[in-house]
């Protein structure tokens, strides 16, 4: 759990909500999968494709793990995330 100021709220809500859109038309396509951390992958071997284990802001191309051939997101890089915050600093100033 985190805290979070009220007007983050509505626009993450949207966001996870369209990341998990997404997410079910990856599973639906064969993909929507993530690599687990340790031996969960073997303990739980349907948890790669639930919901809960997905990346928050998913990168917008898949790729294709070399050790399981699976066709994957991954997270979104950081630069993509500096870039955005620094446009949205630069329009924020020009209002």
């Amino acid at each position: 759990m985190t805290v979070l100021s009220a007007p983050v709220r509505k626009p993450l809500r949207r966001h996870l909500a369209a990341v998990r859109r997404q997410h079910e038309e990856d599973v639906a396509r064969g993909a929507g999968s993530v690599a687990l951390p340790g031996a969960l992958a073997v303990k739980y071997p349907g948890a790669k494709r639930e919901w809960a284990w997905q990346w928050v802001f998913p990168a917008t191309r898949h790729h294709v793990d070399r050790a399981s051939g699976e066709r994957r997101r991954h997270h979104v890089h950081e630069s993509a995330i500096q870039r955005a915050l620094k446009a949205a600093g630069a329009s924020k100033r020009h209002r």
